[in-house]
């Protein structure tokens, strides 16, 4: 919800975020270069045309005293690493004292050192912004002033014709009309960049290793802070199991912040749920108020009908001033956001307008670490079930069979010498296949604990482990020299290829199978691809497609949709297998 800011919004305090130095020392060079040259232009303009000043010499020593000042200033800005804050106030006292004395041997408003008045503006509002121009504007118009005295009560006054009155009233239009301007112009840059910078930290603060609890604690936080407000509170509702969740976080004391969350019971949910109707996007609440002040859409518009809180929730939540806002995330989340009594500068819309880029800003960050983790959740759940099955099938069977035949041998009687070896034989072989089969299991469980930036490295020792373990022959090959992919990218293409190879070992009768991990274009592209028996279905499906019977590598797809990737399934029965699984090319350097 964009809106050009008011005259009140921009007067009013700035969001505290430090000015990075460099900005800072970028505005002191360009300031610095842009006095040198106004100086110089007003020696060259003395010499062409040294009838519009008086007295001439006092004039030109003025002027060539100024011009050494600012080469100075330029040339120490430009060779220093570091300018106090104090040079920054006494460059610019300089700058507003100046024009005041320069402008005495001028020929009024059509003076070239009336540039020295806008120059001075000029330069509070590229070093500070709004409020300090106008402040500036002040004093300029003082020195006009003072100016205007001086020739109306000395000898000024005989040497130039112009009405003192009429030169005085142009001189300050022309400055309120400059500053007003360019105040206006930077102040909303400024803003924008502090805003923008705001979002850009507290966007940084989700992690996908962090979870979804941790990066909203850390988000809410900083908001608070931000907005210097006495209590956020956030409702999250999961339509598919309809819980509906509030996260609090209370500011007891300086510096001091108390976050907790709690699952709402259903009839806790319609206080909080029912704040903000269908269509809004914001609504303001003042002095304990049930009835909103102002509400709006997601346009900026006013919304006519008001939006309405339960007397209960005012009385639980006392305010002076009430900030909601819906967050618009998915279509099976829904979210609004309570902000109660903030200090940052600006009306209320100003408000609502910067706390709503923030979180549209935030939102999709905090969603896809909760769908990531719902996914990895669901992947857990998954390889659970087949390891329950392994064992249930595999293991248990194979250690009952044993247990039968021990029972059988120890109570036969009729068993020759050989016989008895032989079954002992086969027994001991039976005891080291289920052996051989539960340290599979072992080695399949074990956490991929690898630097991502050794993934093929890892991979072809993966490979090559099955291929000694198995007697398959497995082979693994890459087009790349190195990978630059995300850790949490990296140890998903690892546990793909481990539950790969598993389901050849377990269910394709392969001879052979081949791993290779390409990059193009597009991206990265790992294929496995083995000459067993295939999948019960034949043809060329991606993963969606399978989806609706359930069909395929159930743990596979899930890794897949974890990295945002592609996969593909074809499937030759009696031929083989071949699973394509396209990964989207963010590099790690870009990863939040």
């Amino acid at each position: 919800m964009r809106a050009t800011p008011s005259i009140l919004d921009l007067v009013s305090p700035r969001l505290d975020t430090a000015v990075h130095y460099g900005a800072r020392i970028n505005v002191e060079r360009v300031l610095a270069l842009v006095r040198v040259l106004l100086a110089a232009s007003s020696l060259l303009q003395l010499e062409l045309n040294p009838a519009e000043v008086y007295p001439l010499r006092l004039a030109y020593r003025l002027i060539l005293a100024y011009v050494i000042y600012a080469s100075g200033v330029l040339l120490a800005v430009e060779l220093t690493k570091s300018v106090p804050t104090r040079f920054h106030l006494i460059f610019h006292m300089v700058d507003v004292i100046w024009p005041a004395v320069i402008a005495l041997f001028g020929s009024g408003v059509s003076s070239p050192f009336f540039l020295y008045f806008l120059f001075a503006v000029l330069g509070a509002a590229f070093r500070w912004g709004m409020q300090e121009t106008v402040l500036t504007t002040m004093a300029v118009i003082a020195g006009m002033a003072a100016d205007s005295i001086a020739r109306s009560t000395t000898p000024l006054a005989t040497m130039f014709g112009d009405p003192v009155l009429r030169n005085f009233a142009l001189r300050s239009s022309f400055a309120v009309s400059f500053a007003f301007l360019i105040g206006y112009v930077v102040e909303w840059e400024r803003r924008s960049a502090q805003e923008a910078a705001a979002i850009s930290r507290i966007s940084n603060l989700v992690r996908m290793e962090a979870g979804v609890k941790v990066s909203l604690e850390k988000v809410i936080h900083q908001i608070l802070n931000l907005f210097s407000a006495t209590k956020l509170i956030l409702i999250t509702g999961e339509r598919d199991s309809g819980q509906v969740t509030l996260w609090r976080s209370d500011t007891v004391g300086p510096g001091n912040v108390v976050f907790s969350w709690q699952n709402l019971e259903n009839e806790e949910q319609e206080a909080y749920l029912s704040a903000l109707g269908q269509g809004i996007a914001g609504a303001v609440w003042r002095d304990r108020s049930s009835i909103s002040s102002v509400a709006w859409d997601s346009d900026g518009g006013k919304v006519q009908q008001p939006c309405y809180l339960p007397s209960s929730f005012v009385e639980e939540h006392p305010f002076g001033s009430l900030i909601g806002c819906n967050i618009s995330v998915a279509s099976d989340i829904s979210a609004g956001l309570l902000l109660f009594d903030p200090r940052l500068g600006g009306g209320s819309k100003a408000q609502l307008r910067f706390l709503l880029d923030l979180l549209n800003a935030v939102a999709p960050a905090v969603y896809n670490v909760y769908l990531l983790r719902r996914l990895r959740s669901r992947a857990i759940a998954a390889e659970r079930g087949r390891l329950s099955r392994e064992l249930h099938d595999g293991t248990v069977q194979g250690l009952q069979a044993v247990a039968f035949r021990l029972y059988a041998l120890r109570t036969r009687t009729t068993l020759t010498p050989a016989e008895r070896d032989r079954e002992l034989f086969d027994l001991q072989q039976l005891v080291q296949n289920e052996a051989t089969s539960v340290r599979h299991l072992i080695h399949e469980l074990a956490p991929l604990d690898f630097e991502p930036r050794h993934l093929l490295e890892f991979l072809s020792g993966m490979v090559s482990r099955y291929r000694e373990d198995t007697g398959i022959a497995a082979q693994f090959m890459s087009d790349a020299s190195q990978v630059d992919l995300a850790p949490a990218t990296c140890r998903e293409i690892a546990g793909i290829v481990r539950e790969a190879l598993a389901n050849v070992r377990r269910h394709s009768g392969a001879q052979n199978v081949l791993v290779r991990l390409g990059h193009d274009a597009r991206g990265w592209m790992l294929v496995i691809e083995d000459d067993g028996q295939g999948f019960e279905f034949n043809g060329r499906f991606s993963h969606i497609e399978r989806e609706e019977n359930r069909r395929g590598p159930q743990v596979i797809k899930q890794r897949v949709r974890a990295i945002e990737g592609e996969l593909t399934i074809i499937s030759r029965s009696g031929q083989g297998a071949r699973l394509e699984i396209r990964i989207p090319g963010i590099p790690r350097a870009s990863i939040a």
